[in-house]
């Protein structure tokens, strides 16, 4: 269905209940001990044909008596259900359970199909590419899969003579490629895994899809193998874009870091083992089933289940060298020991930076086991305690996700798949609360043992009959309730035997998807602190900590709060007034049920207040089960000010049913189309005093408007508002002696007209609008009117639907973030759309809804072609409509020292990169693309940073038609010399951000907006014909001395 505005709601028109569907999971038993079956499967969770949030999934657990799951706070590794006693039950597992596929939730899947490039699994986190196989590599690839898919962006890295592409992966952004130094065969696909035969004769190459990396073992063959130069020195090439790579020292584990010198993906010490030790499983469980068509293949050889007991093993030797490659000295000893039993495998592997898990081996004290690597399948079974065979002591360290939103923690429980024992024979394990885990972790570089939280004594696991598979629990209560205290993100966990000496103590537990170990946290979110701007006087203003503060006349006061409690279970809203300076001798104490939306209004009589005094308030909400939020308003311990001043008239109030008041979600919009009239009621509370009401739109108050004397002084009168979106009225009142009262601002959001967007304008009024970043990191709205009027009111611009109803997205969402809108990039509905380069580092586009706001859920990743730099790179973008004449919106962007166009863009993606050479652009920035130079080829407008101007640079159009890029890369290509468009005074530092947007003072040129330093936004009208920016009549649209800053903002687009 096409955008429309008529068929588009922002807020309201997505709160309509839909089906419920109910998911009643396996749960906390009364005294914490485990269930008899293991969790459920991934895949019997689905998302159900609505989703939930907290509030409505509380609702029907009551009204069903059954659990409900909230869809909306489902992530990649936990699921939450709300009970029907209206508390919080969440789920979280140490491996990813799920992964986003095309905008939903799926169980992870790594089976290998065929796309373009090569392989990919079909449902993970992170993107894995692995190789097709080489031309010159031979090999049938007959059991290959046949669906396409678009490849990920290239490295632009050209080839180097024999070397080839074996993995790609992209994990937080940024792509990382592991290079082969030679021919790859097309490769034999069983499930997860891709084998790669006698890349060297005798030698097997074997790769493992996981849901954020892959393992890699190269398989030795037979003792011929073991001889062959590739062993000589195992090389393997490194490569990003935007990752470093970095050699441990001591581990000889691989980080590779971003430009914060933040870990992205780790690889950990590499390793090898022969076949000797035979595989301990579970007696009387049937042996892991192997597909016909690869029986022949090293694909059946059990050692890939990777090390046993009794095995041979060693760990290896790495270097980095300057060109990122990863030289892997193989154990020649081991390899020639007459003792070794072939095949044996060697294992280097790459892991991105997910919930992680490690293996401590007191064996090799200096290596690092991160997530289970350096065997195939080892990461399938975490192990604790001694086995004999080979003298192995090992110790095993969980990282679970911690939701910070968990505040008030009643019970929590570790779960772990215990999969074998040494035996029947019971012995105790611990369970500690330790410190965090990295890939440098080892046996001698251990984590803290914090304390102790519970322990196990059982044999599960040795066999199907006395003692099989089962599901353990343990209490973590007081470490779930110590991370909820302090707000930590993540919970790390630790299980070592008790007899660290017993080869019976020796365990392994499940680490993969169903079968890893999962915490499950039962909670309370307590209310959330009442915001400022859901505390109102009125009459009067939103709630103001900071002097000097609003006055209130002689009318009676109405307070009115806004509260929410995450769980929906809000029961009461607590109001306190007080003179200020006198806590203690409160006006008004009162506890208030709220509405079924969480307001409460509380009129106190303006006889209540002395005249000439100041006034404190706050407001708390409490929650069924007693639980209270801190009092609001929220952020601060100030309490909300006013000052009574009898003498003057009160402030008015003003009531509209066509233009009702907006609120603060921005769900409320004017019930009539904008260019449509309206009434508004003014009033002041029945003073009979009141002579006239002044008025005005946006500006200095220039109307005035009589009270009918029977209507207790009231004035009704017919208003069109000035534009569409965020609309800000003033009033003021006089009275018989000419006494004027404080105003009173009346904010609204007018619906848009049913046309068109012009280029920028998203309110329907054909003048262009303006999005910036707020400094706490939210996306909001300015509409402009044309000429030289002010910003008044922003509204906030971005919410999300995921998870049912519509909610604004937390706060510091755009944070970081390049954006631009000009151009509908989904053709059809004439709606202006967003383009951003988000902190994540991937490119979005954002499609508006036609009452000027992107839903967040909705967007979709922009693919670039190959040969382009990765989105992470790019630090600004520019979305120019379209300049090449295929009907499609364009894109410029700046991404490290140079400019780059993208073009073709078609369904999430860009057929052409176009990079103009010759000049660096790191000390530029994009302003406009628009024609200044009176020909039919649009102009460049752009920052020169170094020199503090702004410049022109005359574009010229192909002679297919459209404009050629070439024209932008350096003068000489130009359609004429570099105009200096502003002369000086326009670094950085002056002017922190600079954009250009069609003409809105009414002269039909583009203009330019600059953000000062000091937080003020002034607007210099653009001109033509080689003429500079006119300085002259330029205007401020923000102003700090008028009480209104930008200051902090951190983009306007």
């Amino acid at each position: 269905m096409g955008r429309t505005r008529g068929r588009r709601g922002r807020f309201a028109a997505l709160a309509a209940v839909l089906a419920l569907a109910v998911a009643v999971p396996l749960g906390l038993r009364p005294d914490g001990r485990a269930p008899d079956a293991p969790a459920p499967r991934a895949d019997a969770d689905r998302a159900p044909t609505r989703a939930l949030p907290a509030p409505d999934a509380v609702r029907e657990a009551r009204r069903t008596g059954k659990d409900v799951e909230v869809t909306g706070r489902r992530t990649a590794t936990s699921t939450t259900w709300a009970q029907p006693d209206g508390m919080l039950r969440t789920r979280t597992h140490g491996a990813a359970i799920r992964a986003r596929v095309g905008g939903e939730w799926k169980p992870v899947d790594t089976t290998l199909r065929r796309v373009a490039g090569g392989y990919a699994p079909k449902a993970v986190n992170d993107p894995l590419l692995f190789s097709a196989g080489t031309p010159a590599g031979g090999g049938s690839g007959a059991r290959a899969s046949r669906s396409v898919r678009t490849a990920l962006v290239a490295d632009g890295r050209a080839d180097d003579a024999g070397w080839h592409d074996l993995v790609r992966l992209t994990t937080g952004g940024h792509d990382l490629v592991v290079r082969w130094p030679g021919p790859l065969p097309a490769p034999v696909v069983d499930g997860p895994r891709a084998l790669y035969e006698d890349v060297r004769p005798g030698i097997d190459l074997v790769l493992t899809a996981r849901d954020s990396g892959y393992s890699h073992v190269l398989v030795v063959k037979d003792r011929a193998a073991a001889g062959d130069p590739l062993l000589e020195r195992l090389r393997y090439r490194l490569a990003s874009p935007t990752l470093s790579f970095h050699l441990d020292a001591k581990t000889k584990a691989v980080s590779a870091l971003d430009a914060a010198g933040q870990e992205v993906a780790a690889a950990p010490t590499p390793y090898m083992w022969d076949s000797a030790g035979p595989v301990r499983a579970t007696v009387g469980e049937p042996a892991p089933s192997v597909d016909p068509e690869v029986r022949d293949t090293a694909l059946a050889f059990p050692g890939l289940a990777g090390p046993q007991p009794g095995t041979r093993d060693s760990v290896l030797d790495a270097s980095l060298g300057e060109s990122q490659a990863l030289d892997i000295v193989v154990d020649k000893g081991m390899l020639f020991d007459p003792a070794t039993v072939y095949p044996v495998f060697v294992d280097p592997s790459f892991k991105g930076h997910s919930a992680n898990w490690t293996l401590l081996y007191k064996k090799y004290p200096s290596s690092s086991f991160y997530n289970g690597q350096n065997f195939n399948d080892g990461s399938n079974e975490a192990r604790v305690g001694y086995e004999a065979d080979s003298g192995g002591l090992s110790r095993s360290v969980f990282t679970f996700e911690f939701d910070p939103a968990i505040r008030n923690v009643s019970k929590a429980y570790f779960r772990g798949l215990q999969t074998y024992s040494w035996g029947c024979s019971t012995r105790q394990y611990n369970l500690y609360l330790t410190s965090s885990i990295s890939p440098t972790t080892t046996w001698n570089s251990q984590p803290s043992w914090i304390r102790l939280l519970d322990d196990q004594t059982n044999g599960h696991g040795y066999n199907t009959t006395d003692c099989p598979d089962q599901w353990v629990a343990m209490d973590i209560t007081s470490a779930a309730q110590e991370a909820a205290r302090k707000g930590w993100q993540s919970l790390p966990l630790g299980l070592r035997a008790a007899n660290e000496g017993d080869t019976h103590s020796w365990k392994k537990f499940g680490v993969n998807a169903e079968t890893a170990p999962y915490i499950e946290v039962l909670h309370n979110d307590p209310p959330t602190e009442p915001p400022a701007t859901s505390m109102r006087t009125s009459p009067g203003t939103t709630c103001d900590t900071v002097s000097p503060f609003p006055a209130v006349g002689r009318s009676d006061i109405t307070f009115a709060v806004s509260a929410t409690d995450p769980n929906g279970d809000l029961k009461s809203v607590t109001l306190r007034v007080w003179p200020t300076g006198s806590p203690t001798t409160p006006v008004v104490n009162v506890t208030l049920t709220p509405t079924s939306r969480g307001s409460i209004n509380h009129l106190v009589p303006w006889t209540s207040f002395g005249n000439g005094k100041t006034y404190s308030w706050q407001a708390l909400a409490t929650d069924a089960g007693g639980l209270s939020s801190a009092w609001g308003p929220a952020g601060t311990t100030a309490a909300c000010q006013f000052t009574v001043d009898h003498s003057a008239p009160a402030v008015p109030g003003v009531s509209s049913d066509a233009f009702p008041a907006a609120e603060d979600d921005g769900s409320v919009w004017s019930t009539v189309p904008f260019g449509t009239a309206g009434l508004f009621t003014f009033s002041t509370g029945g003073a009979t005093d009141v002579k006239e009401y002044q008025y005005s739109f946006d500006t200095a108050f220039d109307i005035k408007a009589t009270p009918n004397p029977l209507r207790e002084g009231r004035a009704v009168v017919s208003l069109s508002p000035l534009h569409a979106g965020p609309s800000v009225l003033y009033v003021r009142a006089v009275d018989d002696t000419g006494n004027i009262s404080k105003a009173r601002v009346y904010e609204f959001y007018v619906r848009p007209a049913p046309v068109l967007d012009s280029p920028m304008d998203v309110t329907g009024d054909k003048v262009p609008d303006v999005y910036t970043v707020t400094a706490e990191g939210n996306l909001e709205l300015y509409a402009k009117t044309l000429g030289t009027d002010r910003l008044h009111r922003g509204m906030p611009a971005a919410y999300t639907t995921e998870g049912g109803a519509a909610r604004l997205v937390a706060p510091g969402y755009w944070s970081g973030a390049a954006l631009s809108h000009n151009g509908d990039w989904l053709p059809g509905d004439g709606v202006q759309d967003l383009v951003a380069r988000m902190a994540d580092g991937r490119l979005y586009l954002y499609p508006g809804d036609g009452y000027s706001g992107f839903d967040v859920h909705k967007r979709v990743e922009l693919l670039l072609p190959a040969g382009s730099p990765s989105p992470a790179a790019i630090r600004q973008v520019l979305s120019t409509g379209d300049v090449t004449g295929d009907g499609r919106p364009d894109l410029l962007a700046i991404a490290g020292n140079d400019l780059w166009a993208f073009t073709g863009y078609t369904g999430g993606a860009f057929a052409k990169a176009t990079k103009p050479a010759g000049e660096a652009w790191a000390e530029r920035d994009l302003v406009q693309l628009v024609n200044l130079g009176g020909d039919a080829a649009p102009d460049l407008v752009f920052r020169e940073n170094s020199v503090g101007q702004v410049r022109v640079r005359y574009g010229r159009n192909a002679a297919s038609g459209g404009l050629d890029f070439a024209s932008l890369g350096t003068r000489t290509a130009s359609a004429g010399q570099l105009d200096t468009y502003g002369a000086s005074s326009w670094s950085r530092t002056n002017i922190p951000v600079l954009a250009g947007t069609p003409d809105v003072n009414g002269d039909a040129v583009p203009d330019v907006w600059a953000l000062l330093a000091n937080g003020d936004v002034r607007i210099y009208p653009g001109r033509t014909a080689g003429q500079p920016l006119n300085v002259t009549d330029a205007f401020y649209v923000v102003m700090s001395t008028v009480g209104t800053s930008w200051a902090g903002h951190g983009t306007i687009g």
